[in-house]
């Protein structure tokens, strides 16, 4: 069978995965190489191999591992290191007064360019902090503002369950996450108890949102009439409950009886299928929901663009408010009227 080996790498722990061609190399998951990229050849490490044939899933594409690590490409004594750079641009920040938290930073290989990742509430002119950087560094300095997930990840730090945030550890790629999620698992509706490090929803509430959605399908609407098989009780629907599959269900004469879903036969649905759950419908009492929409991220913001002298404007170089009398953007490159008394174009006669 003709194909290549084909390897997947990633430059930062938990970081996205981009495919390489493996070529003669022989590597291993955890081996370190260097790879060509659009800003020249970079450190990374091997996180999955796998083989393709030819022709499929873009092999042919792909670009060569240009040779595995060394130990004086890992020797880190006699170069820039990040954390170096890092402690730099937070000094520098400091001195200057800006208002912006330096989070990590990121050297090229072979240290012609440093790469700063910060975040801001707000633009920030940094044009005198990008000088100083460079010359102190003795590189070319790039810097990136990051979101409050971005953020979370560089940092890392420790959930409410007790172990290191998910985005910072293993979470290659964030999903949105809504508060319909967390509604469909039951949770508290708490801004306190269902975000995370981040100030925004649990990544966490994605994982055992399927199941709980099949499992909540399984379950009859409240209201729905039933018929117990073991001893032929019929019912109505009062309560479910997702996990265990057992619903309780109360009869004519108010006697109520817990009875497993597999136990049920349905003999008239009930109308209101969006409530299987207890309380479903009090859900929205007492509860902030101008806190829990700004928690849901359904919608991701676009990423704000890369630092630079176009960036570097600050908050007195952002767009002008539009006048009430302006045109508007769509109509201002479109024909304008002839004037009278000549200077414009004559109007066309009928065709």
């Amino acid at each position: 069978m003709d194909g290549i080996n084909i390897v997947g790498v990633q430059f930062r722990r938990a970081g996205r995965i981009y495919d390489f061609a493996a070529g003669e190399s022989d590597l291993r998951v955890g081996d370190d190489v260097v790879v060509d990229t659009e800003r020249g050849p970079s450190l990374a490490r091997v996180a999955v191999i796998r083989f393709a044939q030819d022709g499929r899933d873009g092999a042919k594409d792909l670009k060569p591992i240009i040779r595995p690590a060394t130990i004086k490409d890992l020797d880190e004594t006699r170069k820039l290191t990040a954390e170096t750079a890092a402690r730099y641009a937070r000094e520098r920040c400091e001195r200057l007064g800006l208002k912006m938290s330096v989070l990590q930073a990121e050297v090229q290989f072979g240290g012609s360019k440093v790469i700063v990742y910060f975040s801001a509430p707000g633009r920030v002119d940094f044009r005198e902090l990008v000088k100083e950087l460079a010359s102190g560094l003795k590189a070319r300095v790039e810097l990136k503002q990051v979101g409050s997930r971005d953020e979370a990840k560089l940092v890392g730090g420790l959930g409410i369950c007790g172990r290191e945030f998910c985005c910072s550890s293993f979470l290659r790629e964030f999903v949105p996450v809504s508060i319909k999620m967390a509604k469909n698992q039951n949770l508290a509706l708490n801004p306190s108890k269902v975000s995370g490090g981040c100030g925004r929803l649990l990544c966490c509430l994605t994982y055992e949102n399927d199941l709980y959605s099949e499992l909540r399908r399984l379950l009859p609407p409240r209201g729905t009439r039933v018929r117990a098989l073991e001893d032929g009780v019929i019912g109505d629907v009062i309560k479910g409950d997702i996990l265990n599959q057992v619903v309780l269900i109360e009869t004519a004469e108010g006697r109520q009886l817990t009875v497993p879903v597999a136990q049920l036969e349905v003999i008239k649905p009930g109308e209101d299928e969006a409530t299987t759950n207890d309380d479903a419908d009090n859900w929205g009492e007492d509860l902030d929901f101008k806190a829990l929409a700004s928690l849901s991220d359904e919608a991701p913001a676009k990423a704000p663009p890369s630092a630079g002298a176009r960036q570097g404007r600050g908050a007195e170089g952002g767009d002008r408010e539009r006048r009430p009398n302006s045109p508007r953007p769509d109509q201002r490159g479109g024909p304008r009227p002839p004037q009278e008394g000549g200077g414009g174009r004559k109007p066309r006669g009928p065709r």
